[in-house]
């Protein structure tokens, strides 16, 4: 059992080292926000992918578009319009009310009107802005403490992708943002309130059926972002076609059907792009010229809606995975990526194809690949917000890699001899050439040894070729042993091996020929039919010269291989050697 384990693992080596390794420097990349801007993108793409959702019912949105602003002939809106707007909108018995318009200054005629109308409704919200640039509250909504944020949390990209709930104040005050204030007042008439979670996360919060977790600067793909305040990832439900909405005229008009914002949250805010209330959301494709854009009360509509959704109706909230649990995500895609690779490759359906390396890395590539962006894609569907990009690419890069260590693999194996594991004739004959006209250049001596077992066939003869196999790999482990890490150790045929040694004279190429006899004598492998000795030994033949354009290697190859006739012809188990110039 233990001995296939040790096969096993030393087959799939190359597996074990390279997907840890790439998944190492994905990660350190991810940890460095490498990946950060893609796999928002890919974050965008899921939004905007999803089936879309039912409009939801309990939020209206009454718009102040162009034509408004156009029959009103003013921006921004006379205090008296506003009143008798939030006049209309209160007869309807809405459960919340937010005037997503900043009103911090009087804007006659009408003041003294608006300032009525605030005071006796209570079921209304102001907003200001606290973040940046600050913009004042409404005084009299102030006093009542019935004021919210208007603050969107914007990415890098200038996306907003997060819902910023709440805000502690410098005064240690604790301000609710616009759709936050709306959701909380439209549960209280459900006996629904916030409380602590019993959740063992640190500043969990219980809404319901919902569970609310303050973003982390690190949560799913950010990197060190500002996790200010109480955020939230916001699951968007959609644009604005995803909820009720009326113009402000029609409310001015009187035109509201019967019903439509009983018992709802209603939001009054601006739809018109030439005010420049708009922001790019996860819905503006950034392959679009014209991006959509969002206009900030549809944004606070989806956080009111995304509250109210989580703690009635259990609509998932964004969950993300902790660090180790990404790690652990993306060793599991490299060690995908890298196994498959191997079974490919190592397989190859396609190995007379000019086209086989391609073709088997696409595979490779294309089929988890598939599967990784499909698991994906089903987890965020599930409200789980999964890194793609980060183990797509270290699934890719494993694959590339295994092709390139099996590639480098097949390569050394076909110049390695089968049995002995040293370079085969092929290989030989490739590097002599290679390193006689290097020493052209060098204008250095090189050296070649020829050796032959002696008596091998006696000795095949007599222990069985299972004993001669054993014998030359034997052999062919003492000959690596006593020469440099430079010098060539190759099998020439049958019993007889070959040593190029460069930038080595005569003289130190015998003492190398003698080191390997020497080396050879002391395996102590039994020869009873040696004439040589009663143990295997070797014959050297040594040939040296400084090659020029005029001679080639067969030349001193021809040399050394009289020079080991010569030391057969000497008794063997020695070394001859001779320098000579072409």
């Amino acid at each position: 059992m233990r001995a296939r384990l040790k096969q096993t693992i030393r087959q799939w080596q190359g597996v074990f080292v390279t997907a840890p390794a790439i998944a190492g420097l994905v990660v350190a990349g991810s940890l460095t926000g490498v990946f950060q801007q893609m796999e928002w993108s890919a974050f965008d793409f899921s939004v905007r992918l999803r089936p879309l959702e039912a409009t939801d019912t309990r939020v209206v949105i009454v718009t102040i578009n162009e034509s408004d602003i156009q029959r009103f002939k003013s921006w921004p809106l006379s205090d008296a319009i506003l009143a008798q707007t939030l006049e209309k909108i209160e007869q309807q018995k809405p459960r919340a009310i937010g005037l997503d318009v900043y009103r911090d200054l009087p804007v006659e005629p009408g003041y003294q009107q608006l300032a009525k109308v605030f005071q006796n409704t209570s079921t209304l919200f102001g907003i200001e802005k606290v973040i940046g640039n600050a913009v004042g509250a409404p005084p009299a909504l102030k006093q009542q403490n019935r004021v919210a944020l208007a603050d969107l949390v914007l990415d890098a990209d200038g996306k907003v992708r997060r819902a910023l709930l709440s805000v502690k104040l410098e005064d240690g005050q604790t301000r609710l943002s616009l759709g936050t204030a709306l959701a909380l007042k439209y549960l209280e008439a459900d006996g629904i309130r916030l409380q602590r979670s019993n959740s063992s996360t640190p500043n969990a919060l219980q809404l319901g059926k919902a569970t609310f977790v303050p973003f982390q600067e690190n949560d799913g793909s950010y990197v060190r972002a500002d996790n200010g305040g109480y955020q939230i990832l916001l699951n968007y439900r959609g644009s604005l076609e995803n909820f009720q909405t009326i113009s402000l005229s029609d409310v001015v008009a009187n035109r509201i059907p019967a019903g439509l914002m009983r018992d709802r949250i209603v939001l009054i805010g601006s739809t018109a792009e030439s005010l420049n209330d708009h922001f790019q959301t996860p819905y503006s494709s950034s392959l679009s010229d014209h991006p959509l854009r969002m206009p900030g009360v549809v944004i606070h509509a989806n956080i009111a809606s995304q509250i109210l959704s989580a703690a009635l109706n259990g609509r998932p909230l964004f969950q993300v995975l902790s660090d180790p649990q990404e790690w652990l995500w993306v060793l599991f895609w490299s060690l995908i990526g890298a196994s498959i690779g191997w079974k490919l490759l190592k397989k190859n359906p396609f190995r007379q194809s000019i086209f086989s390396s391609t073709t088997l890395t696409v595979i490779a590539i294309v089929l988890p690949g598939s599967v990784l962006v499909g698991c994906t894609y089903l987890a965020f569907l599930g409200g789980w917000w999964i890194p793609v990009i980060a183990p797509l690419v270290a699934m890719s890069v494993s694959v590339l890699t295994i092709q390139g260590y099996r590639n480098s693999e097949l390569q050394r194996q076909a110049s390695l001899d089968g049995l002995t594991q040293v370079a085969n004739r092929r290989y030989f004959n490739e590097y002599i050439e290679r390193q006689w006209y290097r020493q052209v250049e060098t204008k250095q001596p090189l050296s070649v040894i020829l050796c032959d077992v002696d008596h091998f066939k006696l000795y095949n003869d007599t222990y069985g070729h299972l004993a001669g196999d054993s014998c030359l790999q034997h052999v062919a482990k003492a000959l690596g042993h006593a020469v440099r890490s430079n010098d060539l150790v190759a099998r020439y045929g049958g019993e007889e091996f070959v040593i190029v040694l460069p930038n080595t004279n005569n003289e130190t190429a015998l003492q190398v020929a003698e080191r390997i006899n020497s080396q050879v004598r002391a395996l102590q492998i039994v020869h009873e039919k040696s004439s040589a000795s009663d143990r295997v030994t070797l014959s050297c033949g040594v040939a040296t010269t400084i090659p020029n354009f005029t001679s080639s290697s067969p030349n001193l190859i021809a040399t050394a291989d009289e020079a080991l006739y010569e030391a057969k012809q000497k008794g063997r188990n020695c070394a001859i050697g001779r320098s000579v110039v072409f």
